[in-house]
């Protein structure tokens, strides 16, 4: 019980893992996005979940439909949220019981709660030595940290790097599983027009309108990104049919032209790629979409082209 110097500093667990606590491909991109979307499991709630407070009503059925759904990942997600560390799910139920097991003993000798983190980092660096030289940083910090690195700071969308990186796991998916998905590739008709004529805080504010509509008009699956300037990439996994994909595409330039700069309607135009056996790299899948983008702005803007590979 060396570790419970923790609980004083507020910290929060972060570190490296052993060798078999490798996350498989096949997990990858559904747990970045479970752990970086706004509805993640958060520290507060699994500590909560863990005893360390009283759940709310509503919080106590969001985590029940979440371990019902989710099955034994949903363990793993438990994890993941307090340590920054992924556990197999095949065992990560077995595991979350006892470290509960580990902190109601160690509350008990303290006669004091210990806190569901520090009962981990106890458990798994004491007991099990799961964890080698773990590190400890605020959780606020990590936050912060983790938004400038995959966040676009005007619009909250996921950035370039962000997109990368999603785009690569939804490709080994499909590489491995066939799960075939979509992408659309979007910008504003004309916008630099509206930085020279009103500012370029005319334009940011564009920008942010645009990605608040995005978040509205996609589904909760769908991951929006600005790819850079006023061009953005919204990801459809799950979506390999060109009809459905081309109807998302279509909703978004429907919904740009309810956003307004000085009484002046907005317009976008997209190009839109499906994935397929031809796509090696997600630079493909891009250039497939931007070709389709290039005649979209070249057959009058505002509107939405199929990319066809020959």
């Amino acid at each position: 019980m060396s570790k419970l110097f923790v609980e004083l500093s507020g910290g929060e667990l972060v570190g490296d893992k052993k060798a078999h606590c490798a996350l498989p491909d096949e997990d990858a991109s559904d747990r970045l996005r479970r752990t970086m979307s706004p509805s993640a499991l958060r520290v507060e709630l699994v500590s909560a979940y863990s005893g360390d407070r009283k759940m709310t009503e509503a919080e106590s059925a969001q985590m029940r439909l979440l371990e019902h759904n989710r099955g034994d990942v949903f363990y793993s997600d438990l994890f993941y949220s307090i340590s920054h560390h992924y556990f197999a799910p095949d065992i990560s139920k077995a595991l979350w019981n006892k470290v509960l097991k580990h902190k109601h003993l160690m509350s008990e000798c303290l006669g004091r709660n210990v806190r569901i983190t520090v009962a981990t980092l106890d458990y798994l660096s004491n007991i099990t030595n799961s964890l080698e030289t773990p590190t400890l940083i605020s959780e606020p910090y990590v936050s912060e940290m983790a938004a400038l690195s995959m966040v676009d700071g005007m619009t909250g969308l996921y950035n370039h790097s962000s997109c990368y990186e999603l785009l690569e796991l939804e490709l080994r998916k499909y590489r491995r599983y066939s799960i075939g998905f979509s992408l659309i590739l979007l910008d504003i008709d004309d916008f630099k027009s509206i930085n020279d004529r009103w500012g370029h805080q005319e334009g940011d504010r564009t920008l942010i309108a645009l990605a608040k509509m995005l978040r509205e008009q996609t589904r909760d699956t769908d991951i929006c990104c600005r790819y850079g300037g006023e061009e953005f990439i919204v990801l459809l996994p799950f979506t390999n049919d060109a009809k459905e994909a081309c109807e998302i595409a279509e909703r978004i330039r429907v919904g740009a032209t309810s956003i307004r700069f000085n009484g002046q309607e907005v317009t976008i135009s997209a190009g839109v790629a499906l994935c397929d056996k031809t796509i090696s790299t997600p630079q493909v899948l891009i250039e497939n979409a931007d070709r389709a983008l290039y005649q979209a702005k070249a057959s009058g803007k505002n509107q939405i082209v199929l990319s066809v590979v020959q």
